[in-house]
């Protein structure tokens, strides 16, 4: 293997070995060697427009391990704004907790999700997002409440969270 293809799996090894304790207090991007942004969403605790991505949910993942495949899925993250590199927001991790593992089809859902039947808007939960027939997604893997301005995630018991379908075809 030449030294390309080493430097290339050390990446996609890295994360195995990083604990998520070790990214709270990171400002990112740049992210660690081997994970990337797979995805996001602003969360804010002020109805200003200006502070509406005071805060971010994400999920950062390491590269697929073969051409055409996915992204894994590594760690769910809360940041709060840090500035800027460019156009690129920089977010400071103020909590992150591992990704539940071999969970196909299992997507970070935010913002759309209830809590014994009431909405919640600061809940975010790993639902199984495959039905269409349904309103409701039930199927949940875990379940956090972001607390601000902490920037914490507080478990919640992933039985009494269900998330709005998006793909329902009632909507």
């Amino acid at each position: 293997m030449g030294g390309t293809g080493l430097a290339w799996s050390m990446s996609v090894l890295a994360p195995l070995s990083l604990a998520a304790t070790d990214l709270v207090g990171r400002v990112v991007p740049p992210y660690p060697a081997g994970l990337d942004e797979l995805g996001g969403s602003c969360v804010s605790d002020s109805p200003e427009p200006a502070r509406v991505c005071d805060y971010s949910v994400g999920v950062l993942a390491s590269p697929a391990g073969n051409a055409g495949g996915e992204p894994v899925p590594r760690f769910v993250v809360a940041g709060q704004f840090a500035g800027r590199d460019g156009a690129r927001a920089q977010w400071r991790i103020t909590d992150a907790l591992p990704y539940p593992v071999a969970r196909p089809g299992y997507y970070l859902q935010f913002g759309t999700c209830r809590v014994n039947g009431r909405d919640d808007a600061r809940v975010a939960a790993i639902v199984r997002q495959r039905d269409t027939a349904t309103e409701w997604l039930k199927d949940v893997a875990w379940a956090g409440r972001l607390k601000l301005p902490e920037g914490r995630f507080d478990r919640l018991d992933a039985r009494a969270v269900d998330c709005l379908n998006e793909a329902y075809d009632g909507l």
